[in-house]
């Protein structure tokens, strides 16, 4: 008889445990799909616990500067003098960041399919778009302003209802990254851009125009998240989670912003520490005394800063239309 008990406690625990792995593997996949902004950034190594990284720790990023010109020829023989890299170490702080669901016995009881599955799925949709909105909030302020027609970078209000981002835009910031001497990614320079604004973009006709990603991926060069196109060398990944600044006097509608990054723009600590959590029925103690209750959430350790305002332009413009 102990036996048998034994059994079915062992078998429960495993049924758990490959529960709980699903679970885990379904909301990465889903909540790595929203993470549009932050795969852009230069990764700062995971903070080990007791380095100070939970919390509000601080965390470190790499700002490199390009070396010096070689401008005379050294004479034949004479050893080659290194000169020093320069860098500068850039500071930023992360924040723990969470959110949590319940679900009642009732619920679970009468609706068709695996609840804890759908909770799950929202909770990771949950979970990227609120990482991405962080790196978002950060960079789309913080870098190189560019108003489409030309308007000093205070007067974003005054960008008109016409100056929706063209392919002109799009060359200019390019420009400006190449001036400030940024390296290009893999690939190439890399713009934010919002459905709205890739409707206008890519009905744009001017000669050179867009390019739909299939046309030149290939197996040697992986797309990145949201990836759909490419415009003078410069690959377009839509999301809408794209910052919209807020309403424009000229415009009297929303200026939306487009951000065009180059390496080394910003930088983003890993999601540490990130876990799910799936508390079943009957978890809750006297708080549930009744066992109604179960819950899921998620939980992570997270930070991002700009390292570099002339490797990033962000260009304020209209759009076309929003019905």
């Amino acid at each position: 008889m102990a036996n048998i008990n034994t059994a079915a406690t062992t078998t429960t625990t495993i049924s758990t445990a490959i529960k709980n792995r699903y679970y885990d593997k379904l909301f990465l996949r889903i909540a790595e799909s929203k993470l549009v902004h932050k795969q852009l950034g230069q990764l700062n190594r995971k903070v080990e616990k007791g380095e100070g990284g939970y919390g509000t720790g601080v965390v470190y990023w790499t700002k490199w500067s390009n070396l010096p010109l070689v401008s005379a020829g050294q004479g034949e023989g004479v050893p080659t003098t290194a000169v020093s890299m320069t860098a500068t170490n850039v500071t930023g702080s992360t924040a723990q960041y969470d959110a949590a669901v319940s679900i009642s016995d009732l619920a679970a009881y009468t609706s068709f399919g695996d609840v804890m599955k759908a909770a799950m799925e929202r909770l990771a949709y949950n979970a990227g778009l609120s990482i991405d909105t962080v790196v978002r909030n950060v960079v789309s302020t913080g870098m190189t302003i560019q108003n489409a027609t030309g308007l000093a970078a205070a007067n974003w209000t005054g960008v008109p209802a016409t100056a929706v981002l063209s392919i002109g835009e799009i060359r200019k910031g390019a420009r400006t990254l190449m001036r400030n001497d940024a390296q290009e990614p893999e690939g190439g320079f890399v713009a934010v851009i919002h459905p709205d604004t890739s409707y206008d973009i890519m009905g744009d006709t001017t000669t050179g125009g867009w390019i739909d990603a299939n046309k030149y991926t290939s197996d040697n060069q992986k797309l990145l998240n949201g990836e759909i196109g490419k415009l003078y060398g410069v690959r377009f990944l839509q999301t809408s989670n794209a910052y919209v600044r807020g309403t424009g006097v000229a415009t009297s509608g929303s200026v939306y912003v487009t951000s065009m990054f180059a390496k080394d723009a910003f930088g983003v600590t890993d999601l540490q520490n990130l876990q799910t959590f799936v508390k079943d029925f009957g978890s809750g103690g006297v708080a549930d005394p009744t066992n109604k209750i179960s819950t899921a959430g998620w939980k992570t350790t997270f930070g991002a800063n700009v390292l570099n305002t002339a490797f990033g332009v962000n260009i304020h413009h209209a759009v076309s239309s929003t019905a």
